[in-house]
């Protein structure tokens, strides 16, 4: 099984990079095409002749830059962590980081390339033998960790109830999220955002501790 690094730069060729073009221009249109269509196609059905004629650039062109699928797939997954995220980052207030969740929700109803290539990734990457599969393992693992111990902290506070089922509820929140993403690709007009703010405010009337 061929792995890939998501946060690993890929390595680069010093041959094939076409005369007369910037390479961080190259780079960036060979960046996007791949996007565009693994978002749309999904990454086995995209081969790097599809991305290189995409691009507007020759075979060697995009070789130099990435020398092999996997290592553009693993510069499409960090790109795809660069931009899915929300510059404002949980800030130890109650419920922290349920609120981060929704606002990211919010976010994504306007960057619906993203969605589309996340949701392709996840649906693809589930068995272990496809080379974005610990980069979904991490990912998961990774918004799991922040939920769980966001709420930990919040019952150690004692604004959320102690017998609050910290793991379930996460999952059932990433679940929904990863759900209403699904939907919104088919029907745009959902609200994502006001969806999750329903479900994230229910869950802080049921778990958390009233004010005295």
């Amino acid at each position: 099984m061929t792995t890939i690094d998501a946060h690993a730069a890929p390595e680069r060729r010093r041959r094939g990079r076409p005369r007369g073009q910037d390479s961080a221009v190259v780079r960036d249109a060979a960046l996007r095409a791949a996007v565009d269509l693994i978002a749309r196609q999904g990454y086995s059905a995209t081969s790097m002749t599809q991305v290189a004629e995409a691009a507007g650039i020759s075979p060697s062109g995009l070789v130099h830059h990435f020398p092999s699928k996997a290592a553009l797939l693993g510069a499409v997954l960090a790109h795809r962590d660069e931009i899915d995220s929300d510059p404002t980052e949980p800030d130890g207030r109650p419920w922290a980081a349920y609120d981060h969740l929704v606002r990211v929700a919010g976010l994504n109803m306007r960057r619906r390339g993203l969605v589309m290539l996340y949701t392709s990734m996840i649906g693809e990457a589930f068995g272990p033998e496809h080379p974005a599969h610990e980069w979904m393992m991490r990912h998961y693992s990774s918004v799991l960790e922040v939920l769980i111990e966001g709420m930990r902290a919040d019952q150690e506070r004692g604004v959320v109830r102690a017998d609050a089922p910290r793991e379930m509820i996460a999952r059932s929140v990433v679940a929904l999220m990863d759900g209403l993403q699904v939907q919104w690709l088919i029907d745009e007009s959902l609200d994502m955002e006001a969806m999750m703010r329903i479900h994230v405010d229910a869950l802080k009337t049921i778990w958390g501790v009233p004010r005295s």
